[in-house]
C-alpha cells in the first residue's frame, strides 16, 4: 500500500493530468506534421518515427515478452488490425491531410473522434445508442462536414483533399478505439512493442516502393522525428493507457476533445495559423455533439 506522501505526488495516479498530457503530445504531432519540409514525405516521416518508438519501447517491454510471446502469436491478427488502424494508417494519412490543409482544420476534425467511437460501437458491437448520442452523432458530422466543404482545395478544386483525409485519419483512430476492447491481456509495454513493430513492418513494403532513396535527414528532421517517436508515440500511449485503466475508455475518450485545443495554440504560435469562420462553426457543431453525448437525462 502506497504511502500518503507517495500518492499526493504521484502523477501516475492522476489520471486527469496523465490524459491532458497525451492529448497535448497527440496534438503537436499534427502542428509537427505540417511544419516538417516537404522533402521528407509522409510515409517515410511515418515509418522512421515508428522505427524509432519501436527501438525506445524495447527495454521497457523485454523483461515481458517473454511470458507475453504466446499471447502474442496467438492473437497475431487483431494486433495487425490494431496497428494499422491507430499506429500506421492514422498517422500516415493525418500527414498526407496537414501537406494539403492547415493544421487547425486537420485537428477540428479530430475534436469529433468521441462521437465517431460510438457510432464504431454501433457498428463493430451493436451497442445501441440513445436517441440523445444519435443526435449528437449528427451534429458531430455536420460540424466535420463544415470543414471538410468550407475549406476549397490547394489545386482550386471544391473539395480540399487534406480534410478528406484528416476525416479519414479520424475515421481509423476511433475504430482502432472501439476495437481496444478486443485487444488481447498483454502487459502495456509489451502490447506498445506488438503494436510499434506490426506498423514498422506494415509501413516498410509503403516505403520500399514509395521512396526514392535514401531520407533527406538534416537536424531539424532528426530532432522532429526524434520528438515525435518520444513524445506523440512512447509517453502518450503510456500516459493515455494508464488514465483509461484509471477512469475507464469512456470517461477518457472525453480527452480527445482537447486536442483541437492544444493543436490550434500550438498551431497559432508556431506556424502562423488562424482559425477561421467555417472552422469555428464546425468547431461549435461538433462541441454540441460532444456535450449531447456525455450529458444525462435526470431521472
Amino acid at each position: 500500500m502506497s504511502t500518503p506522501s507517495s500518492s499526493r505526488f504521484s502523477i501516475w495516479n492522476t489520471p486527469y493530468l496523465l490524459l491532458t498530457l497525451a492529448t497535448c503530445f497527440w496534438a503537436s504531432n499534427f502542428v509537427l506534421g505540417r511544419a516538417i519540409p516537404a522533402s521528407l514525405t509522409p510515409v517515410t516521416l511515418s515509418f522512421l518515427r515508428w522505427v524509432l518508438a519501436t527501438i525506445l519501447v524495447t527495454p521497457f517491454a523485454l523483461p515481458h515478452l517473454r511470458k507475453d510471446f504466446p499471447t502474442i502469436r496467438k492473437h497475431l491478427p487483431i494486433l495487425l488490425l490494431l496497428s494499422l488502424l491507430g499506429i500506421a494508417g492514422s498517422n500516415t494519412l493525418a500527414y498526407f491531410a496537414v501537406r494539403q490543409t492547415t493544421a487547425t482544420s486537420a485537428l477540428l476534425i479530430q475534436s469529433a473522434m468521441p462521437i465517431s467511437i460510438l457510432g464504431f460501437g454501433l457498428l463493430l458491437f451493436g451497442e445501441r445508442p440513445t436517441m440523445r448520442q444519435l443526435i449528437a452523432m449528427a451534429f458531430a458530422a455536420v460540424g466535420v462536414l463544415c470543414v471538410i466543404l468550407g475549406k476549397p482545395g490547394t489545386t482550386g478544386g471544391a473539395l480540399n483533399m487534406g480534410t478528406i483525409l484528416a476525416g479519414l485519419a479520424m475515421l481509423c483512430q476511433s475504430s482502432y478505439a472501439a476495437l481496444l476492447r478486443c485487444k488481447p491481456p498483454l502487459h502495456p509495454s509489451s502490447f506498445l512493442f506488438a503494436t510499434f513493430l506490426c506498423a514498422t513492418l506494415l509501413l516498410l513494403p509503403l516505403e520500399f516502393f514509395t521512396s526514392s532513396g535514401l531520407p533527406h535527414l538534416t537536424l531539424p528532421n532528426i530532432g522532429a522525428i526524434t520528438y515525435l517517436a518520444i513524445g506523440p508515440s512512447l509517453l502518450a500511449f503510456f500516459l493515455f493507457n494508464r488514465g483509461v485503466q484509471l477512469i475507464g475508455s469512456a470517461k477518457a475518450s472525453i480527452f480527445f476533445y482537447l486536442m483541437p485545443v492544444f493543436g490550434t495554440l500550438f498551431a497559432t504560435l508556431l506556424l502562423g495559423e488562424r482559425i477561421e469562420a467555417i472552422e469555428l462553426g464546425g468547431f461549435v457543431l461538433v462541441g454540441i455533439g460532444f456535450t449531447l453525448s456525455n450529458s444525462r437525462k435526470k431521472s
